[in-house]
């Protein structure tokens, strides 16, 4: 900045003498371009703070972001991992010891059923660092597809589970980051993850309003907690306020990478209500 304005002002000064310099009213003339130097001055000086405040703002974003993204790490190794390790180690025991125990529950299926879900968490965190990496890199993105796709995928891996889908129009295109369609998988599967019944019912639907467009999915199931909820709306965790899984955060980082907001609600008696909005493209 400080550079920009020391060639703006050298340019003024060996330009506009030599300009001024053979018009009548010398003095005159040099007073007014004098005015006239203070009037730019401040304007460039007000657009180059201007700019810089922007990328300011744009850093702290940056940083609030990524030390969310770290306590939600540093919660998962603490906790998901830990605990996941540990009934390893557990069944782990059992499988030594088969003949003596009487437990209903199958050893080696536990392990592997573990084992899966760590796969699952160094997957989900993993993505979780890319689409912070990616933030930017913006494509475009047909909602309508990106809901089709993910309900064909979650009814194939859970027969019992009922998704209806209501879409004012077919094609949907937005500018988004792009691992949105993974967001939205992520929500459907979120959905069953957590029900508390045989047969849950969940219901997508895609729409556009005059200055935005979305996807808001709702269930049946027993609803996010107020804690978890508050966590992924304030974009901190603490210790009596964080979430369950990975899911969720990794959501609302593509959310963001994309422009665009995060809204849950539980209705009352039961259920929860999850909005993606994101800007309308021109």
């Amino acid at each position: 900045m400080a550079l920009i304005y020391a060639a703006f002002g050298f340019l003024w000064v060996a330009t506009s003498d030599s300009l001024v310099e053979g018009l009548p009213n010398h003095e005159l003339v040099q007073t007014a371009k004098g005015w006239m130097f203070v009037v730019l001055s401040a304007l460039l000086v007000y657009d180059l703070v201007g700019r810089s405040q922007t990328e300011l703002d744009r850093t702290s974003e940056r940083l609030e972001s990524t030390l969310a993204h770290t306590s939600v790490l540093h919660r998962i190794l603490r906790h998901d991992i830990r605990n996941a390790c540990t009934a390893i180690l557990g069944y782990a025991e059992l499988v030594e010891s088969r003949d003596e125990s009487d437990s209903n529950t199958d050893p080696v299926e536990a392990i592997r059923e573990r084992a899966n879900r760590l796969v699952e968490v160094s997957d989900e965190v993993a993505l979780l660092r890319t689409v912070e990496l990616a933030e930017g890199n913006e494509v475009d993105v047909d909602l309508s597809s990106a809901v089709a796709d993910a309900v064909e995928d979650l009814e194939l891996e859970h027969s019992g589970v009922r998704v209806s889908v209501a879409s004012s129009v077919e094609t949907l295109t937005v500018r988004a980051h792009p691992a949105l369609p993974r967001s939205i998988a992520e929500l459907l599967d979120n959905a069953v993850v957590h029900a508390d019944c045989d047969e849950p019912e969940i219901h997508v639907a895609v729409w556009q309003l005059e200055g935005s467009v979305g996807v808001t999915v709702s269930d049946n199931g027993p609803g996010i907690p107020d804690a978890e909820r508050d966590a992924l709306m304030s974009g901190a965790e603490t210790p009596l306020s964080h979430t369950s899984g990975v899911g969720l955060w990794l959501v609302r980082a593509i959310v963001d990478a994309s422009g665009g907001s995060l809204a849950i609600s539980t209705p009352k008696p039961r259920g929860t209500v999850v909005t993606v909005s994101l800007p309308r493209p021109a």
